[in-house]
């Protein structure tokens, strides 16, 4: 069956929301050109830098770290996809999700295609600085009506914007289930290689490294197709 990747290699001048460290650092700890036996690296990561989830514990101290969840957290069977363009700035309202309530009874991986990746590799600053953003009554509206969502992925920096730093907060309380009493949370991907046609995905995979005590990790996301 054919795989493809829709997470981004890490790379140490990748955009990072303003004010973070690179999102890796790796340097050689031996190398053989150095008269060692053997090539070694030493990587300095970031939790929330490159294709990454962020785990319950980012926003909710009571949530659980990645590495507390069940391995087939990470696997999603239902992806659905929506399309809808945002402007710098942008919120995806209650508004923008009720046309496909339908769509999304099923869903157990939600993926937003805001269009807002095209700008990741040719103006790198506004990309991480000035995106859209999902509004909290938005991320409310998903928690109450589409109980089969367990994951939500985003193809802008975070489903947060730097340019909106209350919204942001909101947002991410809500999905992370910090104001739930029910235990109710979704897992969050962010910086996600998002397109239509992963709608037709009949698996995703959403592979994070299980590091104890971190409130999220760079992931590598495949799509399995049919």
């Amino acid at each position: 069956m054919p795989f493809e990747v829709i997470s981004y290699p890490l790379r140490e001048e990748d955009p990072v929301w303003p004010g973070n460290p690179p999102p890796v650092q790796a340097r050689p700890f031996t190398s053989i050109a150095g008269g060692d036996d053997a090539n070694q690296t030493l990587l300095s990561l970031f939790s929330h830098s490159g294709t990454h989830l962020d785990a319950p514990k980012h926003f909710n101290d009571n949530g659980p770290s990645a590495y507390q969840l069940p391995i087939e957290s990470f696997i999603f069977y239902h992806p659905v996809v929506l399309t809808i363009p945002l402007p710098e700035g942008g919120f995806i309202n209650v508004e923008d999700l009720k046309p496909f309530d339908e769509q999304l009874k099923n869903a157990d991986l939600l993926m937003f295609n805001t269009t807002w990746s095209q700008w990741r590799s040719t103006d790198p600053q506004k990309y991480a600085s000035t995106g859209p953003l999902l509004h909290a009554d938005g991320a409310l509206y998903l928690m109450e009506n589409f109980p089969n969502i367990r994951g939500i992925a985003i193809d802008t920096l975070s489903i947060g914007a730097a340019s909106d730093l209350n919204a942001t907060a909101a947002v991410h309380r809500i999905l992370m289930g910090a104001h739930h009493g029910d235990g109710r949370f979704v897992i969050v991907f962010e910086d996600v290689k998002i397109s239509e046609k992963l709608a037709f995905a009949s698996r995703i995979y959403a592979w994070p490294l299980l590091i104890v005590g971190s409130d999220g990790s760079p992931c590598t996301i495949v799509a399995e197709f049919p």
